[in-house]
């Protein structure tokens, strides 16, 4: 059982009362609020809850979460630009902020006995500076993470004969261009390969009936593989312009979504 506030969620049955009054919820709303909460010691990433509750939604788990969330801020009555339960951190992912019931803040010093200097305010004091310039620096850390510039190399065929001449230059195209605007924070693209430390490398394989990518993320320093994925798609003979848009943006959301999770 969670509580906070008037609220409780059984997490047996996945119910939301108010006051011990049923809410109008749907099982997988209180379980995906159940999870913010047991998670609440972090950002949950937007992949990691789309391959838990969505994992063969595809395209469509943005907006299945999307709309899952706002349902949680209805049932709570909360608001996205003042929030007092669910928090958005943008491209990042999302965080339960209040506080559970029986949680309580740890205990203060004793008052000092009679006749004995008290040397607890200049203690606590220079206690909460010590923190207050701890809590900036982590602050500062955490905001402002190592910069990373990926280069996203030419699309190599693997095919021995070519479908689409412009193919793979318009899939390179597509996916800078979705990755320029959702990468997170910390990574950027970069316009010159040679000031880029991670490297982005894309191969196509392409039949009238198939097509095939691979997207493989790469350390240049050391040339260590980060990650890599599969992306298929049906092939268009007649317009394969829709293919190239479908392949850029899984690629670019996979990607993304594994930096998001390296980083959390």
């Amino acid at each position: 059982m969670l509580c906070f506030d008037d609220v409780r969620l059984d997490t047996t049955t996945l119910q939301a009362f108010r006051n011990d009054v049923p809410l109008d919820a749907s099982p997988q709303v209180v379980e995906v609020l159940a999870y913010l909460i047991e998670h609440r010691d972090r950002i949950v990433p937007r992949q990691e809850l789309l391959e838990r509750f969505w994992p063969r939604a595809g395209t469509g788990g943005d907006a299945a979460l999307n709309t899952c969330i706002r349902r949680i801020r209805t049932l709570l009555e909360d608001d996205a630009e003042a929030p007092r339960y669910i928090q958005t951190r943008p491209r990042a992912g999302y965080r339960f902020i209040a506080t559970l019931a029986g949680e309580v803040d740890a205990p203060g010093p004793p008052p000092p006995t009679a006749g004995t200097p008290n040397r607890w305010p200049l203690a606590g004091g220079l206690l909460a500076v010590a923190l207050g310039i701890g809590g900036a620096l982590w602050a500062h850390a955490a905001l402002s993470p190592p910069r990373h510039r990926i280069a996203i190399e030419p699309v190599q065929g693997l095919c021995e004969y070519v479908l689409f001449p412009k193919f793979n230059a318009g899939l390179r195209e597509s996916l800078t261009a979705r990755l320029s605007h959702h990468l997170p924070a910390g990574y950027s693209v970069a316009a010159d390969s040679q000031e880029a430390d991670l490297h982005a490398r894309v191969s196509v394989r392409q039949t009238p009936r198939r097509t095939v990518v691979v997207l493989t993320l790469v350390d240049k320093r050391d040339g260590k593989l980060l990650w890599s994925d599969e992306f298929t798609g049906d092939t268009d003979m007649d317009d394969y312009v829709p293919l190239q848009r479908s392949l850029a943006e899984r690629m670019a959301a996979g990607l993304t979504g594994a930096l998001e999770n390296k980083r959390s």
